[in-house]
């Protein structure tokens, strides 16, 4: 699909067509001799990182109440490249630490990315910065 920027403007906004608003895509962007891309997913999810605590609090998009039972999937990028860190389930407050576990130092680590699955709510990733501690 092909669209101009208004005059002066440096965002465009635009709808996915209808025939893929309920599937996982990756949108690429060309203009001005430049590439780039992001990964849009489809998912009833509103999940956010609380990166000075280490918690993940995942809720559902429309009602906003507390998601249990969402699957976390955590990886991290250290010095010596990505592993993997730890999983679980979200508790009943549809929370989950993502940062802590008793047996690695948070010292070789530069960042966290994280994996959220729900079974009816779809599916997300998020990128968080290490905790201060």
């Amino acid at each position: 699909m092909t669209m101009t920027l208004a005059k002066g403007k440096g965002v465009k906004t635009f709808d996915l067509p209808e025939k893929y608003r309920a599937s996982n895509v990756i949108v690429e962007i060309l203009g001005g001799g430049k590439k780039a891309s992001k990964a849009v997913y489809a998912n009833d999810l509103n999940a956010t990182v609380s990166e000075t605590m280490g918690i993940l609090t995942v809720r559902h998009g429309e009602t906003r109440r507390p998601l249990s039972k969402a699957y976390v999937k955590v990886y991290a990028n250290t010095d010596k490249g990505v592993k993997f860190f730890k999983d679980g389930y979200t508790d009943l407050r549809g929370k989950f630490d993502y940062a802590s576990v008793s047996t690695t130092s948070l010292g070789s680590i530069r960042n966290f990315s994280l994996l959220v699955m729900s079974e009816e709510n779809g599916a997300t990733v998020l990128e968080a910065t290490v905790p201060q501690r």
